[in-house]
């Protein structure tokens, strides 16, 4: 035992060495001790780790085919082993999946490993591994061409993971998706975050390659082509220089594509021509199927028709490998379990058999005994027969006096049955009776109590309308009478300072030809007067603008909004400070709108939850709200006179205003709000 403990951390201690030589820049020396070690460790653990650090070699170098071969190999050594290291190695394996079947263009697959890894991260607590996977599902979310998922997977990211690469790799990300929606502004300020992440730390050239290659991009999108060719130009560099060989493929991809949208099919198909056989090498598919499309395209253009015809035949040979690469390995993993279901199958009938053997074997001496005790009780049997005989005779005739008494006893039964069944029948049948007639009576008795209970929820209904309107009545009363004292205060105060400072001035402009040095009292008086308009019309937004911070108002309204319902709000706010700076009008005029689209929900959305976010980025009020109620159809519905009012509302601010709604599917409504026209 003590060589055996002995043993197992020596292994433990090469396979350290190994992966600190792979993480420290000796990784040739580590793949080939690698190697060597493979066929002399003994240990599951020790197997396991070095299978492992093998795939991350090979995935390292875009050996996509030989990654996944290492990879399972490395599961298959760990076996049934659940402990922490063991999960935690069932974790890193399906990461490695996951990136090599998104290399080699098979999205639905890396998909699955990824989804795997973060559950499986989320319920072992490991965190970095989860947001690390959760990352992973983002780019393949991409690649599928789902911006929404994948936005917002990478915005978690950026707020809850603590790893720089992934902060790094999400704003690369966000960069590419933001461009892709024709949003550049957004997409290069992530890039340029990016981008000054990389540049402090030479180990992040991959991702300076990524962020130049997404640069390029946004200069193409905006039709700087010679801008983006140069981007291109560069990532590549960087991509052969550093041996990323999947990057670069990628990016020699974009460059040919784009000389041919140039009309300059020489440089493309240079570019294109070179470019399969890496992909071939790489197993990179999707790229090598972009490839032989484009030189089929190459080739008709040149009028090379017999060229175009045998690439083009190339190109649908791997769309339908790829198409059904799923299907095998579905068919392959069914093809498995049903082989192994076979062979336990036979294990378990080789038992069976070996079963019945021994049992037979038993049964034979089991036969010889019974055939003995048989022997013996035949002969005593014989003995027994005679007494059997005599006393049979004697026996008869005691059964037959005992059947006629049995028949005299048994109609006498009969007779007696009859006569209690007929009572029984009688006596059901006045019960029925009776019991019909008693529910007869309760039935009527509640069909009253019903048609009262009804009269008295109609009367209470009436009531509470009325006590309502009453309640309204006088809500209308005291807002018309606040409004009625608002407008006498407004009065006077125009009437007090406003008018006399007029008058006084037209006074003053009567005198001026004759004392010209009033001049500048009268600019005095205006000056005056102006502040006190200004004052005056502050003075009329409502008093929680004036005194509160936006933010603050909009949190405590919408806790309101769930205490007095059962609806649950989600709000969120950037750039808080920047917010509660905006001018108290447009304020006034945003809370307005919140309390209309709140309202409206509260009525008609028969909702459970509310989303709002309010973001103020690049002088522009971005304004999203939700809910998950029932919807309307837009093309059936004419806008109320709330939405009506928002509409007008924003367009007063040159804003725009979208509601998108079906349904069954809740409400969404999208306010964008420029605060400089």
């Amino acid at each position: 035992m003590a060589q055996t403990a002995t043993s197992i951390a020596r292994e433990d201690k090469k396979v350290d060495a190994l992966f600190y030589d792979f993480n420290n820049g000796s990784d040739k020396k580590a793949y080939k001790e690698a190697h060597i070690s493979l066929h002399r460790f003994k240990t599951n653990k020790a197997l396991t780790n070095t299978n492992l650090l093998l795939a991350y070699y090979h995935n390292k170098y875009a050996a996509i085919d030989s990654s996944i071969y290492y990879t399972q190999q490395a599961l298959a050594r760990k076996g049934n082993v659940n402990d922490s290291l063991g999960n935690r190695l069932t974790i890193l394996a399906y990461q490695l999946l996951a990136l090599n079947n998104k290399n080699k263009g098979l999205y639905h697959e890396s998909k699955k490993w990824h989804l795997k890894g973060a559950e499986l991260s989320e319920k072992l607590k490991e965190m970095n591994l989860y947001y690390s996977h959760l990352h992973g599902l983002g780019s393949t979310y991409i690649a599928l061409n789902k911006n929404k998922e994948a936005l917002a997977i990478f915005e978690k990211c950026i707020k809850y993971s603590k790893d720089e690469d992934i902060i790094l790799g999400s704003y690369i990300n966000l960069g590419s998706i933001y461009s892709s929606l024709s949003k550049y502004k957004i997409s290069n300020d992530y890039l340029q975050k990016a981008k000054e992440i990389c540049e402090k730390d030479a180990n992040k050239i991959y991702a300076l390659a990524s962020v130049i290659d997404n640069i390029g991009d946004n200069y193409l999108d905006n039709n700087e082509i010679d801008k983006a060719l140069l981007s291109y130009y560069e990532a590549k560099r960087l991509s052969f220089k550093n041996r990323f060989y999947s990057l670069e493929l990628k990016t020699t991809d974009k460059i040919g594509t784009l000389l041919y949208n140039e009309n300059r099919d020489g440089d493309a198909l240079l570019i294109f021509t070179s470019a399969f056989p890496k992909a071939m090498k790489l197993g990179a598919l999707d790229i090598l199927m972009h490839s032989y499309l484009m030189l089929e395209k190459i080739y008709a253009r040149k009028k090379d028709f017999n060229s175009a015809y045998i690439y083009g035949i190339r190109y649908h040979e791997i769309k339908d490998s790829i198409a059904s690469s799923q299907k095998e390995r579905a068919i392959d993993s069914l093809e498995i379990k049903f082989e192994t279901f076979e062979k336990e199958k036979k294990i378990k009938f080789l038992s069976i058999e070996n079963l019945n053997k021994t049992l037979n074997i038993k049964n034979k001496d089991i036969d010889i005994e019974k055939y003995k005790l048989q022997k013996a009780i035949i002969a005593k049997q014989n003995e027994n027969q005679v007494l059997l005989l005599q006393n049979g005779v004697q026996k008869r005739k005691n059964e037959i006096a005992l059947l006629k008494e049995k028949e005299v006893l048994k109609a006498l039964e009969l007779d007696r049955e009859k006569t209690i069944k007929y009572i029984v029948l009688v006596a059901f049948f006045i019960l029925l009776v009776t019991t019909i007639a008693l529910l007869i009576i309760y039935y009527q008795k509640l069909q009253a109590q019903g048609l009262l209970n009804l009269k008295e929820k109609e009367i209470n209904e009436q009531r509470l309308n009325s006590l309502k309107k009453d309640q309204e009545l006088k809500l209308i009363k005291a807002a018309v009478s606040g409004q009625d004292q608002e407008r006498k205060k407004i009065a006077q105060e125009m009437h007090d300072s406003v008018g006399g400072n007029l008058a006084a001035i037209k006074l003053q402009f009567s005198q001026l030809s004759n004392h010209p040095d009033k001049l500048k009292l009268i600019y005095r008086q205006l000056d005056d007067t102006y502040e006190q308009v200004r004052n005056l019309s502050h003075n009329l937004l409502p008093k929680n603008i004036r005194e509160n911070d936006f933010v603050f108002l909009i949190q405590e309204y919408m806790n309101t909004v769930e205490e007095a319902s059962e609806l649950s709000t989600n709000v969120s706010f950037y750039d808080e400070k920047n917010i509660n700076s905006l001018d108290k009008v447009l304020q006034n005029e945003l809370f307005s709108i919140f309390q209309e689209l709140t309202t409206n929900t509260l009525k008609y959305a028969k909702a459970t939850t509310i989303d709002i976010q309010f973001d103020l980025l690049n002088d522009c009020i971005f304004f999203v709200y939700e809910d998950d109620g029932v919807g309307f159809d837009l093309s059936k519905t004419t806008l109320g006179i709330g939405l009506t009012n928002i509409k007008n509302r924003v367009e007063n601010y040159n804003g725009t205003l979208h509601i998108d709604s079906k349904l069954e599917r809740g409400t969404s409504i999208n306010i964008e709000i420029p605060l400089k026209a």
